[in-house]
């Protein structure tokens, strides 16, 4: 394994730094590239990407992506560590250093990643624990560079006062901007990293109601939206975030309006790619977003994959 990578100033946007290019290997042959992100929900870590990257299945099919039906054995990719100390009491010292890491996909046959199937469909999302991973959270001070994917209100009729749910339980909503609003997808595409590790940023727009379900190749999905946005092959797994604007609403599935903070970014959901799309959605450029509410869902449930 290569040693970390050192910088020496912190330029850009802080959520480039919790975006990485992923590379999915088998028999140490890199057979695919996809994206991913560190998301952080509660105390944990994890990094996110497609179950259709980590399996190396068609999502609706099961079938092998690979055209040599390779069983994907391993997954590489970064975090960004980061570290703060206090010089003294008007000044912090901060390191930041990029640690690689990979993965053994399984482990006695059965899948390292969380995942879970809602109804009659699989959501393709996989979640790999990141908190035992990486022994410098051990250490007081450091964390990792995050998106934050616990970002919840109180649900219709709620309050403080009478919610007796612990979070993040069934008295809270996840929050999305509304059709039309501009969001960015952060990813690799065909690749491409810049300076050797940071993400491209392309632009998209929400094109579903976020509240309505999409019927899409005779399933019915409650936990899906559509982003207009001609994206490309690596993508797949990239964090869709929405850059609020002062006073701007945003909605939950239960119609409660949240007022949001100018310049806030705020994680929309997980780009599907182009694997696992239908011909229509391809033909017309619409990406699938699974909706940040199922991070939650997986870790709520901690279910472990099952190979079919």
């Amino acid at each position: 394994m290569t040693e970390p990578t050192s910088i020496e100033f912190i330029p850009g946007h802080p959520l480039s730094y919790a975006t990485t290019r992923i590379g999915i290997f088998c028999n140490d042959i890199e057979i695919s590239r996809a994206s991913g992100f560190t998301a952080k929900f509660g105390p944990d870590f994890y990094l996110v990407t497609n179950w259709h990257v980590a399996s190396g299945r068609n999502p609706i099919t099961n079938k092998l992506s690979s055209q040599l039906a390779a069983i994907p054995d391993k997954i590489k990719f970064h975090v960004t560590v980061i570290t703060e100390e206090r010089v003294d009491d008007d000044r912090k010292s901060t390191t930041l250093y990029f640690k690689p890491l990979e993965f053994d996909l399984y482990k006695n046959e059965t899948p390292t990643w969380l995942e879970m199937i809602s109804g009659d469909h699989r959501i393709d999302v996989a979640l790999f624990p990141l908190n035992s991973a990486v022994e410098e959270l051990q250490q007081g001070g450091t964390r990792l560079a995050f998106i934050e994917a616990g970002e919840v209100t109180l649900k219709r009729g709620l309050t403080l006062e009478d919610s007796s749910t612990p979070f993040p339980g069934e008295g809270v909503s996840y929050f999305y901007p509304q059709v039309g609003s501009e969001v960015f997808v952060l990813g690799y595409p065909k690749g491409i990293e810049l300076a050797g590790i940071f993400p491209i940023w392309k632009r998209a727009s929400i094109a579903s109601e976020p509240q309505a379900t999409i019927t899409s190749g005779g399933y019915v999905y409650e936990d899906l939206l559509y982003i207009d946005a001609l994206t490309k092959g690596g993508m797949s797994g990239s964090p869709v975030i929405a850059i609020a604007k002062e006073g701007e609403l945003y909605v939950t599935d239960d119609g409660v309006a949240v007022s949001m903070v100018d310049g806030t970014a705020h994680l929309v959901g997980v780009y599907a790619g182009r694997e696992g799309v239908t011909n229509e959605e391809l033909e017309f450029s619409i990406g699938r977003v699974w909706k940040t509410a199922t991070i939650g869902s997986i870790v709520m449930h901690k279910k472990h994959a099952v190979v079919l």
